[in-house]
């Protein structure tokens, strides 16, 4: 009889445990639901609170994949060129912005640029800093052509002391250029040498690594070098270089052999070719040939133009400083649909 009334007790449970869950079954659902919530929330600010705990570089580190975008100006296919402007530099750079140039190339501690004037006339050009190429050149105290005028930026740091390591040369060029130029980042800077009189290149690579970490910084987006016509000079420097040089400007000479064999070397380390002396030069003379003005003609541009685009089609970017807003219009619209090629180029 115990036996049977057991049996009973325990069925009896078992019908009283299910008639409770069943009456109470969406109330248990609320009470399991928000002690899940509850859980979930503690995990979340836990993360939150380790997420605060860590330093900012590691969080960087996580998002880096995630960078925007460069927006800004490319390097141009012609180059406004700022030299031996003066006191109207302001007012040429600003005409010629207004005119269709987007990059301008001027010179830090050089005597004979007026980079303050630089500064001041794409600021009065209306056109947006990131739509503008804005190029200047780092001159080492030694370099012939070498002049602080442009350095108004401190009147303790200027003008520089002769005691001046050479790092200490690039950090206050820099320094200065920004301040001139009224901007918080340059295009491009180059190491300038003068003519045929190039610098040691121990000195050239220990200003090489200063630049480098201006480019880490994103306050430098470019390095190049002025007036280098050795090819062992520049193989060895974009081999030793960590940042790799993406400009190389030189004069356009035939007593360079207007840079013929070296071009293919330009090409295959990714230098963009700057041409100065384009009309100043040897090759200016050419304006007045025959075959030269016949083609002026047919494309109904300028001689100069000519010489302009025949430089654009072997691989180069000509600089060009005039100083009369006609030949500026002209000079952009004409560069804008006159490309030589086949016979013309050939002639040319």
């Amino acid at each position: 009889g115990d036996e049977i009334t057991n049996n009973n007790d325990e069925s009896n449970k078992g019908k009283y445990q299910k008639l409770f869950i069943q009456r109470n079954k969406a109330p248990l659902i609320v009470i399991l639901c928000t002690l899940l919530l509850l859980v979930l929330l503690s995990i979340f600010a836990d993360s939150i609170q380790v997420a605060h705990m860590c330093p900012a570089p590691i969080l960087k580190a996580a998002s880096s994949n995630s960078k925007a975008p460069d927006v800004r100006a490319p390097m141009g296919e012609i180059i406004y060129g700022a030299k031996s402007k003066g006191d109207d530099t302001a007012k040429y750079v600003t005409q010629a912005i207004q005119s269709g140039f987007r990059h301008i190339a001027t010179g830090g501690f050089h005597k004979e640029y007026n980079e303050p004037g630089v500064g001041a006339g794409w600021k009065a050009s209306g056109v947006a800093r990131k739509d503008l190429f804005l190029q200047t050149l780092f001159l080492a105290q030694s370099v012939n052509g070498y002049g602080a005028q442009n350095c108004v930026f401190s009147d303790t740091e200027c003008p520089l002391s002769s005691l001046l390591s050479i790092e200490d040369q690039v950090h206050i060029s820099i320094k200065s250029s920004l301040h001139n130029l009224q901007t918080n980042y340059l295009d491009a800077v180059l190491v300038h040498n003068f003519r045929a009189d190039l610098q040691p290149y121990e000195e050239t690579i220990r200003v090489w690594r200063v630049l480098e970490d201006y480019v880490d910084r994103g306050i430098i987006r470019h390095l190049g070098i002025v007036s280098v016509h050795s090819a062992d000079y520049i193989k060895q420097l974009h081999e030793e270089a960590r940042i790799k040089p993406t400009i190389i400007q030189n004069r356009f000479h035939g007593n360079r052999g207007y840079d013929a064999e070296l071009r293919p070397l330009f090409r295959e380390l990714g230098m963009a070719n700057q041409m100065f002396w384009v009309l100043t030069g040897s090759a200016g003379a050419r304006v007045r040939h025959e075959v030269v003005k016949k083609i002026a003609e047919q494309h109904k541009v300028s001689p100069q133009n000519v010489i302009y685009a025949f430089t654009r089609a072997i691989g180069g970017s000509p600089l060009i400083g005039t100083k009369s807003l006609d030949h500026m219009l002209e000079d952009v619209e004409a560069l804008s649909k006159i490309t030589l090629e086949g016979e013309d180029l050939v002639a040319v």
